[in-house]
């Protein structure tokens, strides 16, 4: 299956971090507010995602980024907040020229995309979301123990990402 052509641009964020973005595809603008785990140009040769892309290229153009600290984005030195990534979102869509454009959230990804829908109603003529959560597991005061494994695992995330061996 051959793939529509994509145009890889960068845009700035609100605090400076650059963000990769692409457009591809004909039609109405979708932006695909993903989960962290992409890579704008990996994802075509990936199992998981090429069908997906390629079934939302055939009616729209679709607006794809990399999160800050992975893929193409700028990935030293770069702060991660939830807030962050809501402002990556509005800076892609400032960039890409999009007044109006259906807003697709996967994952981690629909509760920035829900996010963004609260703040620019007038911008997302539809709001789509799969595998999306309301709220995340340290929301309403988590307990110590629950802070204590979040940042476990976002460290062992953090140690095994750049080794041969991540697991």
């Amino acid at each position: 299956m051959s793939q529509p052509a994509q145009q890889i641009r960068f845009c700035t964020s609100r605090d400076g971090t650059r963000i990769a973005y692409a457009t591809c595809g004909t039609g109405p603008p979708l932006v695909w507010a993903a989960s962290w785990t992409h890579h704008l140009k990996l994802d075509w040769d990936s199992p998981v995602w090429r069908p997906w892309i390629a079934l939302l290229t055939r009616h729209h153009t679709l607006v794809r980024y990399d999160w800050r600290g992975c893929g193409l984005s700028d990935r030293e030195q770069v702060e991660f907040s939830f807030e962050k990534f809501v402002e990556d979102l509005e800076a892609v869509v400032e960039a890409a020229g999009l007044k109006q454009f259906v807003l697709f959230g996967i994952s981690a990804g629909a509760a920035i995309g829900m996010t963004y829908a609260v703040r620019h109603p007038d911008r997302v003529s539809r709001l789509v979301l799969c595998a999306s959560y309301v709220r995340n597991s340290l929301a309403d005061s988590p307990t110590p123990q629950q802070v204590e494994e979040f940042q476990t695992r976002r460290k062992v995330m953090e140690l095994g990402w750049p080794n041969d061996t991540p697991a």
